[in-house]
């Protein structure tokens, strides 16, 4: 029975998981006196052992080293519930944000796969050592054709996935702009290939210019209010909508600025078309917003100027440094990989979102480009290279000391906003030499 075969090695990692809870929670040993990742080779071998001296196949292994996880990652579920609900949190025992991504997706399904590997690559070795030709290695064999799909198919397809926004729930707008004490209309923008997008109309009666804000990745429209609010009070209307499959736009996937330029459009076409301002437009995004504003730029002639924070440089490089940043995978061949399953699936390619190449395209559009200092996944390189492409003069770049990734307006909101203005004032939307209280240019430009 699998039950008297891990007993033992249930009980003795029962005892150091209660040792390893009590030291962190009480912050003894903040994380644990070891890694919990030892357990998973060190069971594997154990149990290996102990299944080839019972007779026991490797499909008798697995089944015994999957009951042994179940039996460890329970306690260790039992053990952070109990932390949590305690006020203890310590470093391992618990879950962040989200119960589902903290807790259940990694105690239910990646620990178990990862005991699947482990098990699957040291099973037929220890059986080669103890049993020599007495054992047959096919069940280890499909185990390892299983761990190539998982690990080349599988990963990158779930990550493809999770980037495209085909998995969990959208963030929507907590906010409204009547809560910044701003006039509106609820509205709706229709795209070039027939998407209906959520959108913000705000009025304004002085009407220097119609500013688009394009959000960020995975974001959605309420997260430029504040940049919106400020702007309407220096006499600018503004369109703020929710791109194709963020927020309660329709949409079943997004595609990194891919098609993202026709919402873009959508938003310019609505302010001259349907509101007949016939003032100048402008766009400000922030990441995958950014990066989309700037080649929407290059294919709409109605764009007269562009504020583009923390926008990527090329979307497969961006790609490459994500899987190593986040996910710990070496870019080859997880780069090639993921980004060839994100093209079969959405039906793109991401060698043609190259920022710089777009922009290089650029005309007598004034340019503001914003970065942070310790944005590591848009860092300031981007922006550099980005000033290099860009023809003539007309272009500018803010650097934010110690901003990170879509903080910038947060961290640096004076010197970000005094610098808007005076990129505005400089490119003829703004008249006003006077910038109102509190707000100043920005030390660090280029």
């Amino acid at each position: 029975m699998s039950l008297s075969l891990i007993r033992l090695p249930l009980a003795v990692t029962w005892g150091l998981v209660v040792l390893w809870f009590l030291l962190d929670v009480t912050n003894l040993v903040p994380g644990g006196p070891f890694s919990i990742n030892w357990t998973i080779p060190a069971a594997a071998v154990w149990l290996s052992v102990v299944c080839l001296r019972a007779g026991r196949g490797y499909g008798g292994f697995l089944s015994t080293a999957l009951l042994y996880t179940a039996g460890v990652r329970l306690l260790i579920v039992l053990l952070s519930v109990l932390g949590k609900t305690a006020g203890l949190e310590g470093e391992y025992f618990t879950w962040g944000r989200s119960a589902l991504f903290g807790l259940v997706i990694p105690h239910v399904v990646l620990w178990p796969v990862a005991t699947f590997i482990a098990g699957t690559l040291i099973w037929p070795v220890l059986a080669l050592a103890m049993r020599r030709r007495q054992v047959s290695y096919r069940g280890a064999a499909m185990g390892v054709v299983v761990i190539l799909l998982l690990v080349f198919i599988g990963l990158p397809y779930v990550i493809s996935t999770l980037y495209t926004g085909s998995v969990g729930s959208r963030r929507k707008a907590q906010n409204a702009p009547a809560d910044y004490g701003l006039t509106y209309e609820d509205v709706t923008l229709t795209t070039s290939d027939g998407l209906n997008l959520a959108a913000w109309y705000l009025p304004n009666e002085t009407g220097r210019a119609t500013v688009v804000y394009c959000h960020g990745h995975l974001n959605h429209r309420g997260q430029m209010l504040d940049q919106a609010a400020f702007l309407h009070e220096n006499g600018f209307r503004g369109v703020l909508f929710d791109f194709r499959r963020h927020g309660d736009s329709e949409g079943d996937l997004t595609t990194f600025g891919y098609y993202e330029w026709r919402d873009v459009q959508a938003a310019v076409r609505y302010a001259v078309d349907r509101r007949g301002e016939g003032e100048p437009v402008i766009l400000w995004g922030i990441s995958m917003g950014a990066a989309t504003a700037l080649l929407a730029a290059a294919e709409e002639p109605g764009v007269d100027a562009v504020i583009a924070e923390s926008s990527f440089y090329a979307a497969s490089e961006t790609l490459r440094s994500d899987l190593k940043r986040m996910f710990g995978l070496p870019t080859v061949p997880f780069g090639f990989l993921t980004g060839t399953i994100t093209e079969l699936r959405v039906g793109i390619e991401i060698d043609s979102l190259d920022i710089g190449r777009a922009v290089s395209g650029l005309r007598d559009v004034p340019v503001l480009l914003v970065g942070g200092t310790a944005d590591r996944r848009m860092p300031l390189s981007n922006n550099e290279r980005l000033y290099g492409q860009i023809p003539g003069a007309n272009k500018e770049m803010l650097v934010v000391d110690g901003a990170t990734h879509g903080d910038i307006w947060e961290m640096g909101r004076e010197a970000y906003g005094g610098k808007v203005r005076q990129f505005l004032q400089e490119s003829g939307f703004l008249d006003d030499p006077e910038p109102p209280a509190g707000d100043k240019p920005a030390e660090e430009t280029q």
